[in-house]
């Protein structure tokens, strides 16, 4: 049996080049709406992508951060990114990429006032926030003692699929739930608890029925392997040296 055989009939939500065919493509609208309105529990009436995904092959795919970058209707800049891997690091670089979104609005030339709040929504596998045991956490910048908000133009959203259980609201669980399924019964079991759900299903299906794309999915898959093999080994090496030094 060959790797191809292994691979999936219905690619999976949480491959993050598959996350960004499915959300980050202008005319599924509708699918991403559905979803951030889950996500901040406010009605959004239109989403313009900042980077929709191109459909052609793209070999900048092997070394981009595939985020979904958009603008909603009241002009918040949203950024949504899938990420499967543990990073030590990832707290900072959330922080980072959440500035670069306030700096980009204005450039050298622009003005403060002009700026627009910025929410990062970050969907991850494993688990990143380890002092609390929610599966949604919001952060903002709040007064120390009396907790009010400096200003309303940071917020972050951190959801972990491991804790799917722990979400207590409905509609965001049921589209976790979607993100996270692998077969094509959980699929189809998500897909019936949600009517803007069985459409991201049908649109998925047809996605996973495209040669070009699955190729693409495999091309990305492979080039995240290959990534992960050469840190893990890394990683192992040096702990091995530092067990040879301590002798």
């Amino acid at each position: 049996m060959t790797e191809k055989d292994n691979l999936p009939k219905i690619l999976p939500p949480k491959n993050d080049i598959v996350f960004k065919m499915l959300f980050g493509d202008q005319r599924n609208e509708k699918t991403l709406i559905a979803l951030l309105e889950a996500v901040l529990e406010k009605k959004i009436n239109k989403v313009q992508l900042l980077n929709p995904i191109n459909k052609q092959k793209n070999e900048d795919d092997k070394l981009s951060v595939l985020d979904v970058k958009a603008r909603l209707d009241n002009e918040e800049v949203i950024d949504i990114e899938m990420q499967v891997r543990n990073v030590p690091e990832f707290r900072s670089r959330i922080s980072y990429y959440s500035a670069q979104m306030l700096v980009e609005q204005i450039g050298n030339a622009g003005k403060y006032l002009n700026i627009k709040p910025v929410i990062s929504i970050i969907i991850v596998e494993h688990s990143l926030i380890f002092e609390s045991e929610k599966c949604h956490n919001i952060f903002s910048m709040l007064e120390k003692e009396e907790l009010f908000p400096f200003n309303d133009l940071q917020e972050i959203h951190i959801l972990d699929l491991s804790r799917i259980k722990n979400e207590k609201d409905k509609p965001l669980a049921n589209w976790l739930e979607f993100i996270n399924s692998e077969s094509e019964e959980e699929f189809m079991s998500a897909a019936q608890k949600d009517k803007a759900i069985g459409t991201a299903f049908n649109e998925l299906k047809a996605l996973s029925a495209d040669k070009e794309q699955r190729m693409r999915y495999e091309s990305r898959l492979k080039m995240q392997r290959d990534i992960w093999s050469f840190e893990d080994a890394a990683e192992r090496k040096g702990r091995q040296e530092g067990r040879q030094e301590g002798r």
